[in-house]
């Protein structure tokens, strides 16, 4: 069946016959921005696993000499370390040494003062900075090497003011990107669940991983159903737990980078005590599914969909390949197949996958919506970088 064939019957009745026409050009790679720079994701992911396995040993050695493990970063490098961190926390749970894993945003660094402890003599810091000049990110790495952290960079530049503050650069090998973040939030993910020990750097596994990512590039029609819903919706609220409430918020801030339309990331407990509030017929909800998927969690999400299907909202389920995960009755399952490698621990090759799937998501509801432009329309025009506001 052909890609226009798949269209066609995904879209049925839902979408605007201009819509339907909008998605019958789209190719999985193209040939908007987005689609092009979302179709090199899975080369992005393989490039940091074999630069990760290349130093591996100097990596492990900063890391085994910290007494605290610090993630920092704002926007969706942020987003990135909040879906990061359980895996960084397991890690340390089946270590010997039980070391705080702490998520810091970089201007409440700076500014704040966090909880009074932002950073202190023995952390690692790892500053995550896709273009490795965001003020707020530098000036905060700055400040925990005054306090005598060591700072690990992570970013596409290496000659960036960020590496050069950094004690040790990761680089992110993704080329260019001038839209919003696609392979750089795979590319980053794949470097913290890397260092995390979440993800492979051996060859078989790299290209286990590889394969399985761009499949999923090419099933990118697997979304299109559930784009029917979301490119219909006034709102979308995107609810996760534990990873996926990271990648709950990276949704927030691609779906209004994209879509223009509003959206709210949340987890379940935030959604249910307040923002379920406004929510109505005209709204969608994007639940990104949890693991371990346990009976008593489930029975949790089972509440949390009743509730939005009694508000009249459409609920979509995006899949994350778990054996045995719930998926509850009346909603649009977007699927992921199962990881193609042993993640008990860290679900890590699972994550990377659900956020390809959300990236394809945002892309298909943009486009289908007939708000996508390549580039931004505000953030390069109006939203200027502060450098003197964090000197």
């Amino acid at each position: 069946m052909s890609a226009v064939d798949l269209v066609g019957r995904a879209a049925g009745p839902h979408l605007t016959a201009a819509a339907t026409a909008r998605l019958r050009r789209l190719l999985p790679d193209g040939p908007d921005e987005m689609g092009r720079e979302l179709s090199q994701g899975s080369e992005a992911v393989a490039a940091t696993l074999r630069l990760l396995g290349e130093h591996a040993h100097e990596l492990e050695a900063s890391l085994d000499a910290a007494e605290r493990l610090v993630l920092l970063g704002t926007g969706a490098s942020l987003a990135m370390a909040r879906a990061a961190a359980p895996s960084w926390r397991s890690r340390e749970r089946a270590g010997s040494r039980r070391r705080a894993v702490l998520v810091r945003e970089s201007t409440e660094a700076v500014f704040g003062g966090v909880d009074g402890d932002a950073f202190r003599p023995g952390d690692l810091v790892v500053a995550i900075s896709q273009s490795g000049s965001s003020p707020e990110t530098l000036a905060a790495a700055r400040l925990a090497v005054d306090a005598g952290a060591r700072v690990l960079a992570v970013t596409a530049h290496e000659a960036s003011p960020l590496a050069a503050v950094g004690a040790a650069t990761v680089v992110l090998p993704i080329d260019e990107e001038r839209g919003a973040a696609t392979k750089s939030e795979l590319a980053t993910l794949a470097a913290l669940l890397g260092l995390a020990g979440g993800l492979t750097a051996d060859p078989a596994g790299i290209v286990a991983a590889r394969s399985w990512l761009s499949g999923l590039v090419e099933s990118w029609e697997a979304v299109l159903p559930a784009v029917t819903r979301l490119a219909a919706a006034r709102r979308t609220w995107i609810i996760g737990l534990g990873p996926t409430a990271g990648l709950a918020h990276a949704g927030s801030l691609l779906w209004h980078e994209k879509v223009h339309r509003q959206a709210v990331g949340a987890t379940v407990s935030e959604f249910r005590h307040g923002l379920v509030e406004p929510v109505g017929p005209r709204d969608a909800a994007l639940v990104i599914a949890p693991w371990p998927c346990s009976p008593g969690l489930g029975g949790y999400l089972e509440l949390l969909v009743g509730e939005l299907r009694q508000l009249g909202a459409a609920v979509v389920w995006l899949d994350t390949g778990v054996p045995g995960g719930l998926a509850p009755a009346g909603t649009e399952i977007v699927p992921l197949p199962a990881a193609p490698t042993p993640d008990a621990i860290f679900g890590a090759v699972r994550l990377l996958g659900a956020t390809l799937r959300l990236q394809q998501l945002a892309r298909g509801t943009a486009h289908a919506a007939g708000t996508y432009v390549d580039g931004f329309r505000v953030l390069r025009r109006i939203v200027q970088a502060a450098p003197d506001r964090f000197g």
